[in-house]
């Protein structure tokens, strides 16, 4: 346990870009001083903070971590983030550079774990258990500082986007579907979360025919606003095809602007069409009550 705090503060002084954008523009952290200074306090205290623990941070206290981190040592904490640098490795474990706010891409934090075989790669979204260990100081590619926390991490799980970043507040059960000449529309579920509002949608061909189902056409009626696809990037939410060959099927989630979760009623809004032009389509319009 020593031997990986010391590796953490000495051995991840690595790039630390980490305010608004890529680590592609900022450089390396006070070079050998920050790291000789680390190593000893780590060598110093780490067996102590690491058996220790002084309390749990609790939810409205995480953003002062990553202002003053030391005064947090060896407390526990969880979290969700995004992997952002390629992870390092040795022999006593695995070494991340992780933003704990994902969708900003801030709040740059050093993790460590005593696994060198953990399964984890550059850009996944992990959640984090562990207790904090010391701190990093270092420059931005603005040259601002940052204090990025040191985590000794006793788990860390790949997890997916909607669990790191959009959990949904709210969900209406729908699991309804419509049959136009063979074309089925099965609308499974709705998701409100913080950010956006998701619509889980399967279409299904089955006539003689290739059909079409643009998302973009799609709407979400709320009261007397209607609001349109607003499609969201990096999340690995899979998409509606637009085209589907006779007797195949696709799924996927359209993204829209989040709503109240409170709201009691919406309607969802699609549209399909037909390389057969002699059939004729209505809306696909469902009624969602919650």
């Amino acid at each position: 346990m020593k031997r990986l705090i010391i590796l953490l503060v000495a051995g991840l002084l690595m790039m630390l870009g980490a305010c608004s954008g890529e680590e592609t523009d900022s450089e390396p952290v006070n070079a050998e001083s920050d790291q000789d200074k680390g190593a000893e306090e780590s060598e110093a205290s780490g067996s102590e903070s690491a058996n220790f623990i002084k309390g749990t941070v609790k939810p409205e206290e995480f953003d002062k971590v990553f202002s003053a981190p030391k005064e947090y040592k060896g407390y526990e904490l969880s979290f969700t983030g995004r992997v952002f640098v390629k992870p390092e490795r040795d022999t006593d474990g695995t070494y991340l550079q992780v933003y704990a706010d994902p969708e900003n891409s801030e709040l740059n934090t050093i993790v460590g774990i005593e696994d060198p075989n953990l399964d984890v790669s550059n850009g996944d979204y992990v959640q984090v258990d562990g207790i904090i260990q010391d701190e990093i100081q270092g420059q931005n590619a603005f040259g601002g500082t940052i204090n990025a926390p040191v985590v000794q991490a006793t788990a860390v799980d790949v997890v997916d986007y909607v669990t790191a970043v959009s959990p949904a507040i709210e969900t209406f059960q729908v699991d309804k579907s419509q049959d136009q000449h063979g074309y089925v529309v099965h609308l499974n579920k709705i998701e409100i979360a913080e950010n956006m509002t998701r619509v889980y949608v399967k279409v299904t061909n089955n006539t003689d025919d290739e059909i079409s189902f643009y998302s973009f056409n799609s709407k979400l009626l709320l009261d007397n606003k209607q609001l349109e696809e607003e499609h969201q990037y990096d999340t690995g939410l899979p998409e509606v095809q637009s085209d589907i060959l006779p007797g195949m099927e696709t799924e996927g989630v359209i993204t829209f602007p989040s709503v109240d979760p409170s709201t009691e009623s919406l309607t969802f809004h699609a549209e399909g069409s037909s390389m057969n032009y002699e059939v004729e389509f209505e809306p696909f319009i469902f009624e969602i009550e919650n």
